[in-house]
């Protein structure tokens, strides 16, 4: 009997160990996060309004898979799991109501036992011909393009295609390169043309393949998708992250290359041929906006954000994080055709007070002072300004004038550029010119300390410039149409001052206003 007893003791003091040492755990775990939220909270140049990795280092932060669905935009972004005791690249799910405060979801795509894919690389979203919501991606480590779709009516689940691989070649070595063949299986994008009654498959790589299906289950392909004797591009270069969408009237291919960055060709897709007309960049020499990805929301808005490069100096403290999107960006195309590029209307909900001051002449060799400080804000001005020498606009500048980062424009190079030389106390700043990857490309410098952007103003056209700075990045919409973006590093913790300055000849400030922005981020 004693014995008989004696068993459901032990069982319940078992269980109650087993009970104690999950509270321990868990108690353990809970003060592990705040301590790393501590630590990221402590981070001085950790942006407060761009959405950035919750938490860990993140190489690459692509953001994929972008659609608006049920009222919400869903936004992928790769990140390294260590779910599964090795890293793997899975992607991240983000989701907001309003563009800039964004909940977190479970993983959109990861890899689980018996997936032919070792990790999740880039791709993008898109409807079938039934209306349901599907990725096409490339999986890393397997040469093949993949699918998956989601029935949730919050897309918080995804599901495998029974279909895949949707492309698989036998790339080895470098998957961007086809080795003498055709095409490879690289960055897809995938999307249904109701007109055309097919689905298309475009692989990227060093040589982009495109492909149709009635069925996603067979593929024809079609050639290659850009005319390989006027690509408009450096022979380098390749053509990864490819995201095609109307804008206007016309078809806009989203894409990067590895060594130079963004860039877009606008051009008509028709009859299974894509004919380009324009070609343009969203990144030069010393710039970093990598990897956009696009949507289109109820409001018809084509919508996209880009992972920013980070250069951070090899001194900085590690701070447990790593992963910033650019601002979200609306793209749309004028009457005379020409690519207009704006922050959404929603940045101003986030507005705090305002800064106002109007009709400032500043005369030659001059600069004025704006009575406004901060390292997270918005800066619009008007300027009509000079037609032989460069003028603009100092940000991140310190009292005694050891730090400053210079925006400004050069009407005689009729150039945008934004000078970093002096954006950090420890210079003088020089950033690697090219993205991830450096180019093959005869004269690319390797270090530069300014990123020079192609912009002319029309005849009789003021310079209006909106300019977002947020703790180490500044990201300038000029006119409308054309945009810029820099990280820098102030060190100085009283780098907070703006100047308005002139070159050899007189400016009129017609208007400009300021505005503390608020935090969006949780930490």
């Amino acid at each position: 009997m004693k014995r008989v007893l004696l068993l459901p003791i032990i069982s319940i003091i078992s269980l109650m160990s087993l009970s104690q040492d999950k509270k321990t755990e868990i108690t353990e775990m809970i003060n592990k996060s705040r301590q790393l939220r501590e630590l990221m909270q402590s981070d001085p140049h950790r942006p407060v309004y761009h959405f950035v990795n919750p938490e860990g280092h993140a190489m690459p932060f692509d953001p994929n898979g972008g659609i608006f669905w049920n009222g919400k935009y869903h936004l992928g972004y790769i990140y390294q799991s260590q779910k599964r005791g090795k890293s793997e690249h899975v992607w991240g799910h983000a989701v907001s109501t309003d563009l800039f405060h964004w909940t977190l979801y479970p993983d959109m795509l990861n890899v689980k036992e018996g997936d032919i894919e070792k990790g999740i690389f880039s791709g993008g979203a898109f409807l079938s011909k039934e209306g349901i919501p599907h990725i096409m991606y490339h999986g890393q480590g397997s040469s093949a393009n993949l699918v998956a779709y989601s029935t949730d009516e919050d897309l918080r689940s995804w599901k495998k295609f029974e279909g895949n691989p949707v492309l698989k070649t036998n790339t080895t070595g470098n998957p961007r390169d086809p080795k003498g063949g055709k095409y490879t299986a690289w960055d897809p994008e995938g999307w249904y043309d109701k007109d055309a009654g097919y689905y298309y498959q475009i692989s990227g790589g060093n040589v982009a393949g495109f492909f149709k299906s009635k069925d996603m289950y067979k593929w024809e392909y079609l050639g290659d998708l850009i005319d390989p004797n006027n690509t408009m591009r450096y022979k380098s270069e390749d053509l990864s992250c490819p995201d095609m969408f109307k804008v206007g009237d016309k078809s806009m291919l989203l894409f990067i290359s590895h060594n130079v960055g963004a860039q877009y060709y606008i051009g008509t897709f028709k009859n299974d041929k894509y004919s380009v007309e324009k070609h343009g960049r969203m990144n030069w020499p010393g710039g970093t906006f990598f990897a956009p990805e696009q949507l289109q929301d109820d409001k018809g808005r084509n919508i996209i954000w880009g992972w920013v490069l980070e250069r951070k100096p090899k001194h900085f403290t590690d701070y447990g994080w790593s992963g910033i999107m650019s601002l979200p960006r609306v793209l749309s195309l004028s009457k005379q055709g020409e690519l207009e590029i704006n922050p959404p209307e929603e940045i101003k909900a986030l507005r705090i007070g305002e800064f106002e001051e109007a009709g400032i002449s500043i005369k030659a060799n001059a600069e004025k002072e704006l009575e406004i400080k901060g390292n997270s804000m918005e800066i619009q001005m008007e300027i009509v300004g000079a037609q032989k020498s460069p003028y603009g606009v100092k940000v991140f500048c310190s009292p005694d004038g050891r730090e400053e980062t210079v925006i400004k424009y050069d009407p005689v190079k009729k150039e945008l550029v934004i000078d970093f030389i002096k954006s950090s106390v420890n210079g003088p700043v020089k950033m690697a010119s090219h993205a991830l990857l450096e180019p093959s490309i005869e004269g690319f410098p390797k270090t530069v300390s300014e990123q020079r952007v192609p912009f002319e103003l029309k005849n009789g056209e003021t310079l209006k410039l909106d300019i977002f700075i947020d703790r180490s990045i500044i990201e300038v919409f000029a006119n409308g149409r054309q945009c810029i973006t820099q990280v820098v590093y102030p060190e100085l913790e009283n780098s907070k001052g703006f100047k308005i300055f002139s070159g050899d000849e007189t400016i009129t400030v017609k208007k400009v206003q300021a505005w503390k922005i608020g935090e969006t981020n949780f930490y």
